[in-house]
């Protein structure tokens, strides 16, 4: 098997310089040999996903957090090259949302021995996503919510100032007239202080805004609370934090293959945390666009057994899986 394993060596709450003896010696138990290739802050890893499957990789691995696998999968896109993941970030909502365990021995022996099964991508104007686009209040935060996170690390000032910025932010945030054009035809208008549009059910600090979202149907699906208070807006992702649904009257909630948003005046669109611009922006659902490994119902329930696990497993992924020819 031709592989490359992709390697983000800062992932995580805590540095573990026994990494990528572990991690290596845990795809050799299963015997997988891997030329490993480390990110860096110049290389994301999509360039390096890139050229391994033009290069006739088989199978691109990917040990980091939720940033670094989403810049891999950006690199495979529309290839027949496969990605496997192996969680090592502080939220992992990509794995919780594919069923991959955070166990490295575990996850690797969904590598091994699960299915791979093609998933959908989102694309908002050029930019592909795994999670979400948000549009308008959240897009606005998300650049504080990275200086605090950073600033955490080395600089607590700077952290400080930019919490009370985020703050202040979200005080003075009004809500904005929004235009929504749904598959090209139908037209939706409203107030909001924001639009998400999620092609996974998780993302962020683990927000669970459309619990029911799947990465294999096809559809993205879009959620808003009409004319909301802050107040609404507070309790609305305190609920999605905790994995429940706020039920709200004005919680709108579509499933669409792709939506056109626009906006009185422009608003701030990030996809998966990265700034992309303004409105208008065209987001849409790219079917089948990328390979990956996923556990088998059989896989689930065994590693349920090995945690003690007695509620059933969710049932895998296993819809138009690669057939066994091509692995």
């Amino acid at each position: 098997m031709n592989t490359v394993l992709i390697v983000n060596p800062t992932s995580g709450p805590d540095e573990n310089s026994q990494l990528l003896p572990d991690l290596t010696h845990a795809l050799q138990i299963q015997g997988i040999y891997a030329e490993v290739c480390t990110t860096t802050p110049d290389e994301d890893g999509s360039g390096l996903a890139a050229a391994a499957a033009k290069a006739g990789a088989s199978l691109v691995i990917v040990a980091g957090g939720d940033g670094t696998i989403e810049a891999v999968a950006h690199g495979l896109v529309h290839s027949q090259t496969a990605l496997g993941i192996i969680p090592l970030g502080t939220r992992n909502n990509i794995a919780a949302s594919l069923d991959i365990p955070t166990d490295m021995a575990q996850a690797v022996q969904v590598v091994a021995e699960g299915d791979r099964t093609q998933f959908d991508m989102g694309k908002a104007n050029n930019h592909y996503f795994m999670e979400v686009v948000g549009i308008g209040l959240e897009a606005s935060l998300f650049p504080h919510g990275d200086e605090v996170k950073e600033g955490i690390k080395s600089n607590y000032l700077r952290a400080l100032r930019n919490m009370f910025l985020g703050i202040k932010t979200f005080l003075q945030f009004r809500q904005h007239r929004l235009v929504l054009r749904f598959d090209g035809r139908k037209l939706r208008r409203l107030r909001a202080l924001q639009v998400n549009i999620c092609n996974s059910p998780r993302y962020g600090v683990e927000f669970a805004l459309a619990p029911e979202a799947k990465m294999d149907d096809g559809k993205l699906d879009l959620i808003y609370i009409e004319k909301p208070s802050k107040w609404d807006h507070l309790r609305h992702f305190f609920a999605a934090m905790r994995g429940n649904q706020l039920l709200h009257n004005r919680l709108k909630m579509y499933q669409t293959a792709a939506v056109e948003v626009r906006s009185y005046p422009p608003l701030e669109v990030h996809a998966d945390g990265e700034s992309i611009g303004t409105t208008p922006v065209v987001v849409e659902v790219i079917p089948h666009a990328i390979w990956i490994c996923v556990p088998t119902p059989e896989l689930l329930a065994t590693f349920d057994e090995a945690t003690g696990t007695t509620e059933p497993a969710q049932d895998a992924k296993t819809s138009n899986k690669m057939p066994f020819s091509q692995r």
